[in-house]
């Protein structure tokens, strides 16, 4: 996502989507290295025809210009590839600036074939500015508003350059200019509502086959993906704490209550879980009364406290249903990235006996495993 007010603007950050849409939605095609790089290679070929027939220090700024501009590029897709394989974020400022660059730089292109490029080049320019400026909603998808600037940016050096002309066929351009902006504009809205709702469609189903329906925490194969892709951007040694609880008493509540109050007393343990862990733990309903916590990076002081904390939470619970508890076991893991599924599995393992151990020694405590 873009960390400049303006171009986070430009990319539509201000709308309430769900984080995942947005950044969905913010990458599209003009992300895509080679299709922007074959983009300002057709600009680059028509700029050095130009050249080459009508030599000018106009057009050697031009082509200089764009040659930068490709090699910006590169630069700037390399270094967010090291950032993202540090597993650091990867503002995409850069891109976004560029490619505004590159728009004026094709405006630039068309006003100036118009003024001073024969005939022949004239076609050329201008056939190159309509083509690749056309192709710019279909490369924002998802950023009307970056689309119609890029298209404005293109497109109004071309229509000023108008009056210059003594031939007053060109005022066509400009007569048609307003009609091109608002189909550009709606085009563009068009295709982002498009993919806004093909992508919320996804989310929600995503959501749907990945969290408990009860309490809105991870299910199984959530917390299997969710640990997958946190151990893949892990850029360093990085230990894991896995606590495996089990709910004293929830039994009875089920018994004397009722199912409704089992149900309730689940969505307030969920509640109370989240409130205790910080944001980037992973907190996960693992079937019936049994829940699973991964803490990345948590000290052995931390995740005691941890526990601590959540035995002291709980109780406060009591008054509500009496006689429930929590037990729990923990076992750690010193290298987050080695956690594949099969290490996962053996982690987990490891915690259920940490947690029978405690159960055996009277509940409402914790075990760490050997």
């Amino acid at each position: 996502m873009p960390r400049y007010r303006f171009l986070r603007w430009l990319s539509g950050c201000d709308r309430t989507l769900p984080e995942e849409v947005m950044v969905r939605l913010s990458g599209g095609a003009i992300m895509h290295l080679p299709l922007l790089l074959a983009g300002m290679t057709c600009t680059l070929i028509a700029g050095v025809a130009m050249l080459i027939d009508a030599p000018s220090p106009f057009m050697l700024a031009w082509v200089t210009l764009i040659l930068a501009l490709m090699v910006g590029r590169v630069l700037e897709y390399r270094w967010r590839l090291k950032r993202a394989q540090r597993g650091q974020r990867t503002p995409v400022d850069g891109v976004l600036i560029l490619a505004l660059l590159w728009a004026l730089s094709l405006g630039g292109l068309g006003a100036y074939a118009l003024v001073a490029a024969p005939p022949a080049l004239k076609l050329v320019a201008i056939g190159t500015l309509l083509v690749v400026s056309s192709s710019y909603p279909a490369l924002c998808i998802g950023r009307p508003r970056l689309s119609v600037l890029l298209v404005l940016l293109a497109d109004v050096p071309l229509k000023l350059a108008v009056p210059f002309q003594a031939e007053s066929a060109y005022w066509i351009f400009v007569a048609q200019g307003p009609i091109y902006w608002l189909a550009t504009l709606w085009f563009s809205c068009y295709l982002n509502g498009f993919a806004e709702r093909a992508l919320l469609g996804e989310s929600r189903s995503r959501f749907q086959a990945e969290h408990d329906h009860l309490t809105g925490l991870h299910n199984r194969p959530g917390f299997y993906r969710r640990v997958d892709e946190l151990r893949r951007s892990v850029a360093g040694v990085l230990p894991a704490t896995l606590y495996y609880i089990d709910l004293d008493g929830f039994k009875q509540i089920n018994d004397h209550q009722g199912h409704e109050a089992g149900d309730a007393l689940l969505v307030d343990v969920a509640a109370l879980l989240q409130q205790v862990l910080r944001q980037q733990d992973i907190v996960v309903r693992w079937g019936g009364d049994e829940f699973l916590l991964l803490l990345p990076g948590a000290s052995e002081f931390l995740a005691a406290d941890i526990a601590e904390r959540l035995l002291t939470s709980v109780k406060a619970l009591g008054m509500t249903y009496p006689g429930v508890g929590m037990s729990m076991g923990i076992a750690r893991e010193a290298d987050l990235r080695q956690l594949d599924a099969e290490r996962l599995v053996k982690l987990i393992d490891r915690a259920d006996a940490a947690l029978y151990q405690a159960k055996r020694a009277g509940k409402g405590r914790y075990r760490h495993a050997c």
